[in-house]
């Protein structure tokens, strides 16, 4: 495994508590202290010091993010092993030596916490942390010795950098698995040192050079990881930032034409005062990351989401306009505030929530367009409408922000066991929005609970199904990415579901990054990232950093993906893209597309596509869509990009990689163009399409004269054992002149 530094930059807290319709507990209240006594009771909340719990590990399983647990001076057996494990590896920190009854700090020479039963190998470090320990082993029969060996191997496995364990038998080394391989693990003490801990992360997908990384958000800071090669993970950067448990991020590229390239930047917030909005320049990659700017405004925040953006590429939607919004700010009790980005290193605020209120606090939001009939639901019912999710701690709140300056509230829901509404997303049909209640599993001792709501009604959303996990794990983030559903599941990892049917959502798959239990406790998987374009995912652990994970998940009706990852055309010509359905035929299946804008102008460049692709069932026959390329002027000095992407798969078909394409347009029409693939099949079927105005189709590769099937003969002769290599001969249409286009002959492609 290959772990590079580069550069390592210096630069200059919101505990989780619920809301429900009992008590109020503030998600702003911060390290907030959980007691333990020996005289005390393993019961209630432990947050007062005249009713404190008697154990360790019932504290922890009560603490939030940011709290800390003190231990007043007395004698503990540790017969519960897992409390070793809180003690030593454990995101909530434990410290001894207090004073009975007021758990005020004491001095060494009074009073002691003492320790007995901590093996030898966990003793270390916890004389700074206030404890005298015993280290006496004798209590331990052979069952909990051998418990004991066992999860030290794990806590080895999560401290040790590790490539390429594939899931097998329900295992990937010391990890518990299902149809999910472990690719990649970096550790915190690669990312940025022993003493730090994860929490949220993003990916970053360069269309420069179409290299990817992962940006991992740390206590300490942001490091930057190349996943290129995802078996030789390299650290590009380090930026150090001021210490907090919560940091979240998120990316923007657009394409500057007068240096010819793309350019992107991160955006950080911080739940720390004076950081505010750090934002990233990322266009010194693949040699280094540096700090270009910080926005202030907004002292500190817990959350930031950019709208309007694809999120493999950060490019803004074809015709729309990404907005940054930073949610749980300091400033207006914590609503959301937006910002344009027009100018990327000076976002300008647009939009201040007015109430100033708690009532408003955002946790977290996400937005999609509503594009059909429910656009009448809006306030603006003839034109489609921008649609922002807020998770606003008590409640989900759906707004109306076409437009970002005067966003208006359509609805406000709540369901049973409500108790900290924190994040969720929307499936690719648009027809549901998943909700995570972040405090349900500890308030309630439910399992793992993730609720979907319909959307049909944008004035009344409706629960319509629910995933119960297993175990008590706590759900934090989820992503949707074709059929499947990401989560940060915490102390069980990444968990996958399949949401073919979002009312009835079913465990893909699982990857338990933090093997040492599965409570209800803050450790283990903080955030994932499921959009890279080459499907695979990444994930950050609180306590033992970044995963790269490839997700094996998959069904009898097989995976869905385009044959290549980037293809190119010449102006003037029709480019034919190629769907395929691998590993399953079962049952008749469809995908839908479309096409995005990059630096190349729909309408202009190329003719929009967007439309969906057909299999019955049995039929596994390559599907190929049809795209006209404009004649552009002749005073264009550089390639043209747009791109395709694969959505929405339905009856079961999932969503394999890539399922992102990238058409470069060149601007030397007499080069040949080549066209990457990584199908070694040449069965073609036809597949509807709506184009522009839904007046063009997509087309078999099965038509032509015979002059077609003659010359495409010849050629394989030629090429005749050499796999997998294929030709494809396109019958070019005739364009009808746009911008001085003027009609071409058809052009042999290459596909490779």
């Amino acid at each position: 495994m290959r772990i590079d530094y580069v550069s390592v930059i210096g630069i200059g807290f919101i505990s989780i508590n619920a809301i429900w319709t009992a008590p109020v507990f503030a998600h702003a209240e911060h390290d907030k202290a959980r007691y333990v006594a020996e005289t005390g009771k393993d019961e209630g909340r432990c947050d007062l010091t005249e009713s404190p719990c008697q154990t360790i590990v019932y504290a922890a399983k009560q603490a939030g993010k940011g709290d800390r647990i003190l231990v007043a001076e007395g004698r503990y057996d540790i017969t519960d092993v897992d409390s070793i494990f809180y003690l030593s590896s454990s995101a909530v920190p434990v410290t001894g030596g207090h004073q009975k009854n007021t758990f005020q700090k004491t001095s060494a020479s009074i009073g002691k916490s003492i320790l007995i039963g901590v093996p030898p190998e966990f003793a270390e470090g916890l004389a700074e942390k206030g404890f005298t320990v015993i280290t006496d082993t004798k209590g331990l029969n052979r069952e909990q010795q051998q418990y004991l060996d066992a999860k030290q191997s794990q806590l080895a496995a999560m401290n040790s950098a590790q490539t390429n364990v594939p899931c097998a038998q329900g295992k990937a080394g010391e990890f518990s698995c299902n149809q999910l391989d472990l690719l990649a693990h970096v550790p915190l003490s690669i990312l940025g040192n022993s003493a730090s801990h994860g929490n949220d992360i993003w990916g970053h997908y360069d269309l420069n050079d179409g290299r990817e990384y992962a940006l991992v958000g740390l206590t300490n800071g942001v490091s930057i990881v190349e996943v290129t090669d995802p078996l030789n993970p390299r650290v590009v950067s380090f930026i150090a930032s001021q210490n907090t448990i919560w940091r979240d991020l998120k990316t923007y590229q657009f394409f500057d034409a007068n240096l010819r390239r793309w350019r992107s930047y991160a955006y950080v917030t911080a739940d720390a005062a004076s950081v505010g909005t750090m934002i990233l320049d990322l266009n010194q990659l693949p040699k280094n990351v540096v700090v270009a700017a910080s926005e202030t405004t907004d002292t500190s925040a817990h959350n930031i989401y950019i709208s309007n953006v694809d999120y493999s590429t950060g490019v803004a939607l074809t015709g729309k306009t990404a907005y940054m919004h930073v949610a749980g700010s300091d400033k207006q009790g914590g609503a959301f505030n937006s910002y344009s980005l027009a100018n990327p290193i000076n976002p300008a605020a647009v939009y201040k929530n007015p109430f100033n209120s708690r009532n408003w606090y955002s946790h977290d939001v996400s937005s999609l367009w509503i594009t059909d009939t429910r656009r009448e639901q809006c306030v603006d019912k003839n034109n489609d409408c921008d649609l922002l999710l807020d998770y606003n701690e008590n409640e989900i709140l759906l707004w109306d922000k076409t437009n970002n300056a005067t966003p208006e509230n359509l609805s406000r829901t709540q369901y049973q066991y409500v108790s900290y509404v924190h994040s969720g997303w929307w499936t690719e049909d648009k027809q549901f929005i998943s909700v995570h209640d972040e405090l349900d599993e500890q308030r309630y001792s439910l399992n793992t609970r993730v609720r979907f709501f319909s959307i049909s009604n944008l004035r009344a959303p409706e629960l319509a199904g629910e995933y119960i996990g297993p175990t008590s794990a706590i759900d934090h983030n989820g992503y949707t990415r074709g059929n499947r559903y990401y989560i940060s599941n915490y102390e069980r990892g990444l968990v996958v579901l399949d949401i073919s049917d979002p009312r009835t959502p079913k465990e893909a798959g699982f990857f338990d990054t933090y093997p040492i239990t599965d409570s209800a406790s803050f450790n283990g998987a903080w955030g994932t990232y499921p959009f890279l374009p080459s499907g695979n995912i990444l994930v950050n652990d609180i306590n033992s950093g970044l995963y790269v994970i490839r997700d094996n998940t998959a069904s009898e009706q097989g995976r869905t993906a385009f044959a290549s990852a980037r293809i190119s055309a010449k102006e003037g010509e029709t480019v034919t893209v190629v769907v395929q359905r691998r590993d399953g035929s079962k049952s008749a299946v469809e995908i839908f597309y479309e096409t995005q804008a990059g630096n190349a102008r729909e309408g202009e460049d190329y003719i929009a596509a967007r439309g969906s692709v057909h299999w019955a069932e049995g039929d596994v026959a390559d599907k190929l869509i049809e795209i006209p390329i404009a004649s552009d002027s002749p005073n264009d000095e550089f390639s043209e990009h747009f791109f395709v992407r694969l959505f929405n798969p339905r009856k079961g078909l999932a969503l394999g990689a890539p399922n992102l394409l990238q058409v470069t347009i060149t601007d030397k029409p007499d080069e040949p163009v080549v066209i990457i693939s990584s199908s070694s099949t040449a069965s073609t079927a036809v597949a509807t399409s709506s184009v522009a105005s839904n007046t063009a189709t997509a087309k078999s590769g099965g038509g032509g004269s015979p002059g077609y099937w003659i010359i495409a003969l010849l050629l394989l002769i030629l090429i005749k054992g050499q796999s997998p290599w294929r030709l494809k001969l396109n019958a070019n249409s005739w364009l009808p002149a746009m911008r001085g286009a003027t009609p071409r002959q058809s052009t042999t492609h290459k596909v490779i």
